[in-house]
C-alpha cells in the first residue's frame, strides 16, 4: 500500500484537469506505479471476471410525469401525437379511430 503525499492531477480526454488522488489516500502499489509515484512497471492487469452490471441505456427522470395513456387523451392531444410521431391519421375522426391508427403505426 502507498500513501499519497500530495494531490495527483491528470488531464481527462476532454482536456479538463481532474484530481486523480487526494493527499493522504491509500492506494495500491500498482495504482502508484501507473500514476508515476513509484518507479517500476505495474503488474499486468487482467479483465474482471464475473457479473458485469451495465447502466440502463435510457435516462430516466424520477420527477417526470408518466405519459398519458392514449385512451385518456382528447382529440387535440391525439392529433399532436400523430404529428409528433409523423403518423398519417387518414380519415379517422373519433378518438377510438385515432387510437387504433396510432397503435397500429407503433
Amino acid at each position: 500500500m502507498y500513501t499519497v503525499k500530495s494531490h495527483v492531477y491528470r488531464k481527462a480526454t476532454d482536456g479538463r484537469t481532474v484530481l486523480l488522488y487526494a493527499e493522504g489516500m491509500e492506494i495500491t502499489d500498482d495504482e502508484a506505479k501507473r500514476a508515476g509515484l513509484v518507479k517500476g512497471k505495474p503488474s499486468e492487469s487482467r479483465p474482471a471476471r464475473g457479473l458485469v452490471i451495465k447502466a440502463d441505456a435510457t435516462v430516466r427522470d424520477d420527477n417526470a410525469p408518466a405519459p398519458k395513456p392514449l385512451e385518456r387523451m382528447n382529440l387535440a392531444e391525439l392529433h399532436e401525437v400523430c404529428a409528433g410521431e409523423e403518423i398519417d391519421p387518414g380519415d379517422a375522426n373519433t378518438r377510438a379511430e385515432l387510437v387504433a391508427v396510432i397503435e397500429s403505426a407503433r
